[in-house]
């Protein structure tokens, strides 16, 4: 058992008012201050047989790194305890070396002093951020002085030879025109760039089409031509079949392919900012297709069911179709990308589905596109619409699709929406403002 706690070799005494509110022995845990640290633990073994030859052990966990073993020492000294929690520990043997394992355990707790408590650090680091914001400003504003006696002593010379300043304004003049052509010009040549890419990646699926079905002709006509010279007339019918069906789809594709050259003109007229009138279930079927096809591709063997559930009240929406269709193929591309992972993740058994769905409100048009792909998780949620935050592996995407979407939506005075559950899929929600 415990019999006495000596602070600085002074016995302390139970009280209201002292650190020991019940006898030493009686006690599980003190709390002492960062000053209160010079302690010392007398302690007692009751066993009378040959009390003598009474061996002690103790520990103070935390601090020793193993048990000290006394015989007459009953005082444990510890004069410059650091902050921190320890438990010590005594037990006793007999002089016939029987152990009591139970012995007696007092929780000790150090307090740190108030310049290393956590408050003391986090004043240490608003005093730290004041200095960095205050020498911040102060050489801002130093800076600033300079400049303007610089600007001032230019201004002096300058009216000391007038006729050489009109020059240089003159010139300068000349140079913010020339200067001002090139940003134009660099505008231009950037929005040239952007139409480029876009008329290549949507007229490139059914120009792909056309070659394809194309060459499938070349090989038809030449087995047509064997099965004529072999006088096989049933096989030609058959492949005059197949030959009619690809002309028909080489048709189709090639006017997929005009349209879209007609509407990349149209759009290069009206400017990119300028809103109209759009049928806005045409732009989600079109899209909806011009990003499987794109899928496709890109992986020959990607497989997903797609389906269109389109209001028929739909009508008409004031927008820039331009960059509307922008955002639903980024949402579409990135609903076939989880659809394919989850592919790879569970091939058999699975089959992916895309959908799109749109609502007509009373002023509002809403636009619905849904995966059963790999879903998204609850902390990549809340940063799917921030910039360049992407879940793509690297090379994969640059992690501005969604917020260029958010930020285009946004300028039509809409709003995104998404649910999700990993491993379930995904829905977003486009809300665009219609007329009454």
């Amino acid at each position: 058992m415990l019999t006495d706690l000596k602070l600085f070799d002074k016995s302390v005494i139970p009280g209201e008012k002292s650190i020991l509110k019940a006898p030493i022995y009686a006690t599980e845990q003190i709390v002492l201050n960062y000053n209160q640290n010079n302690v010392a633990l007398e302690f007692l073994a009751l066993h009378f047989s040959n009390p003598a030859k009474n061996k002690y052990s103790y520990k103070l966990e935390n601090y020793d790194n193993e048990w000290r073993e006394v015989t007459n020492q009953r005082v444990a000294f510890y004069p410059r305890l650091p902050p921190g929690e320890y438990t010590f520990k005594v037990k006793a043997a007999n002089s016939n070396g029987v152990w009591n394992e139970t012995g007696a355990s007092l929780k000790i707790t150090v307090m740190p002093p108030w310049w290393m408590t956590k408050w003391a650090y986090g004043m240490y680091v608003l005093a730290f951020i004041g200095l960095l914001f205050g020498g911040d400003r102060y050489f801002r504003r130093r800076a600033v002085k300079i400049e303007r006696e610089r600007a001032r002593a230019k201004e002096l010379e300058q009216a000391k030879e007038i006729e050489k300043a009109y020059v240089k304004l003159e010139q300068t003049h000349e140079s913010l025109k020339a200067a001002q052509a090139q940003l134009i010009q660099s505008e231009k040549m950037a929005s040239l760039g952007e139409l480029t890419a876009g008329i290549a990646h949507e007229i490139q699926n059914p120009l792909n089409f056309v070659n394809n079905f194309s060459e499938v002709n070349e090989e038809l006509l030449q087995e047509m031509k064997d099965a004529i010279q072999k006088g096989n007339l049933s096989e030609a019918n058959e492949l005059v079949v197949d030959l009619t069906s690809n002309m028909e789809k080489i048709n189709s594709h090639g006017k997929r392919a005009d349209a879209i050259v007609k509407n990349m003109l149209e759009h290069s007229r009206i400017g990119i900012s300028q809103k109209g009138p759009v049928d806005l279930n045409s732009l989600c079927d079109e899209y909806l297709r011009l990003s499987y096809h794109g899928m496709r591709a890109r992986d020959k063997g990607f497989k997903c069911n797609i389906e269109s559930h389109l209001d028929t009240r739909m009508g008409k929406v004031e927008m820039v179709g331009q960059d509307i269709g922008r955002v639903l193929l980024n949402m579409f591309n990135n609903a076939f990308y989880s659809v394919r992972e989850k592919c790879k993740e569970s091939p058999s058994g699975y089959t992916g589905l895309v959908t799109v769905t749109t609502l007509r409100k009373d002023n509002w048009a809403e636009i619905r596109i849904t995966d059963n792909g790999t879903g998204i998780s609850t902390k990549v949620l809340e940063k799917i619409f921030q910039p360049f935050f992407t879940t793509k592996p690297s090379g994969q995407g640059t992690g501005l699709g969604l917020s260029l979407s958010y930020d285009i939506v946004k300028a039509h005075g809409g709003e995104i929406k998404v649910e999700s559950r990993e491993n379930e899929g995904t829905a977003f929600m486009i809300l665009l403002p219609t007329e009454s």
